[in-house]
């Protein structure tokens, strides 16, 4: 199996169709006229790209931030030459059919438990599935069906768990429970959640914020986020060397490299703008529709969603807790590397934004500014922390992987699932 066509093709459209076959059939199930059956679905559909292309723009904005500070600070530590690529392609079958059964445990949990929480995010399922594949395989001795029946069992378990201990937290923040969030920061959300609650106060809440006539603007999202990435990226420009990066990103001009930085800026700010607007059509056709085939297939069933769901409940809070988590990881580079570390760590700078920034808008729910700062900067540093301590147990296949999107729950999973499977000698 071509492994270009799975990293490159199957996370965009299974989370498409699978919440577009979500609204259709719940739709089906409550009856609904054909009008009605045709725009809940196609505008669900919508959402989702709509989601998926801001994805796309905000990580395009912020990636280039990766590169000024890989120039500006060199990793002494061994690179893992195990290819995570060539292990999908090599696992692409057992990871395929652990997502799908995976899936089913889900429900099946959901059917016959309390935890009536279902996994509906779906780029996040296949990785799911993919690092749990890399864990249980980094060993060599499971292999075949054995490691599609153990790795489809913990998935379902996975896939339970996690928007289940983040729930709580969400529903507070919503003030109601129709979703909860699944994704890969669960466990970064809830460590924050926890101190935003005991270091923070909820009652001076980042959306709260007082703002002078003169300053008006910043109460704009769009404009209060652009104008704080043209500050990250002006700062991180002049650490990593004003020269390098106008030779780097600009032809060699210093006065392009101002526009370029300008336009990177406002090209984040229009993302995230994109990507409420997405979050909100998916979310107004979603839920009703899942609602219909929660009362035949799941009774009461909660779906567990993508992260940026929470993104319109603390605008404030994710503009304030990204470029702080961006800081604070940058920080735990370097010590990492004055510790000695023996392999590469790389920034993760899309992970800072797409996990430590929904947990930041959870903290500002349990502790308001202060609980967004502390988080921040715990977070920042518990990206690398968690990168570390995984790439032990998917050195032989998924290194690659968590040095690029890791430090949250994928990490996670490589270090528990990991774990267990060396305790048990598989």
């Amino acid at each position: 199996m071509d492994p270009n066509i799975i990293f490159s093709i199957v996370p965009r459209l299974l989370p498409t169709f699978m919440l577009g076959l979500v609204a259709l059939v719940g739709l089906l199930l409550q009856k609904k006229n054909f009008s009605e059956i045709v725009t809940g679905t196609v505008k669900t559909m919508a959402g989702v790209i709509i989601l998926f292309s801001a994805v796309d723009l905000i990580s395009n904005s912020i990636n280039p931030i990766a590169s000024m500070f890989g120039n500006l600070y060199q990793f002494e530590g061994e690179a893992i030459t195990a290819d995570w690529t060539a292990f999908m392609a090599n696992f692409g079958i057992e990871i395929v059919l652990i997502m799908v059964f995976g899936f089913f445990v889900n429900l099946l949990i959901a059917r016959v438990t309390k935890w009536k929480y279902v996994f509906l995010t779906g780029h996040i399922l296949f990785w799911n599935a993919y690092m749990v594949t890399a864990a249980l395989a980094d060993g060599g001795v499971l292999q075949g069906a054995l490691l599609v029946v153990v790795g489809s069992i913990v998935l379902g378990v996975l896939n339970t768990l996690f928007p289940a201990l983040i729930a709580p937290f969400v529903f507070k923040l919503t003030g109601n429970k129709d979703f909860t969030i699944g994704h890969s920061t669960t466990g970064i959300a809830i460590i924050s959640s926890y101190l935003g609650k005991w270091f923070g106060d909820a009652s001076k809440s980042t959306e709260d914020m007082k703002v002078s006539e003169t300053w008006s603007f910043m109460k704009s999202m769009t404009v209060s986020t652009s104008i704080i990435m043209f500050l990250l990226y002006l700062v991180m420009s002049l650490l990593t060397g004003w020269t390098w990066t106008a030779t780097t990103f600009a032809g060699g001009s210093g006065a392009i490299l101002v526009f370029w930085m300008l336009y990177q800026s406002v090209l984040f700010g229009a993302a995230l703008t994109v990507l409420l607007t997405g979050v909100r059509m998916m979310l107004a056709e979603i839920i009703p529709a899942f609602n219909g085939l929660a009362e035949k297939v799941v009774p009461n069933a909660i779906p567990a969603l993508d992260s940026p769901m929470v993104f319109p409940y603390g605008p404030n809070a994710l503009a304030i807790g990204f470029p702080i988590a961006v800081l604070s990881s940058m920080v735990a580079l370097v010590i990492f590397g004055a510790l000695g570390y023996p392999y590469l760590l790389l920034p993760l700078i899309v992970a800072a934004f797409f996990d430590v920034g929904p947990a930041a808008v959870l903290a500002n729910a349990s502790g308001g500014r202060r609980g967004v700062i502390i988080a921040s900067i715990v977070g920042g540093f518990l990206l690398i922390a968690l990168q570390a301590a995984s790439l032990f147990f998917i050195r032989n296949t998924a290194a690659g992987f968590v040095n690029l999107f890791g430090g949250n729950d994928f990490s996670l999973i490589a270090i528990i699932v990991g774990g267990v499977a060396k305790i048990f000698g598989l």
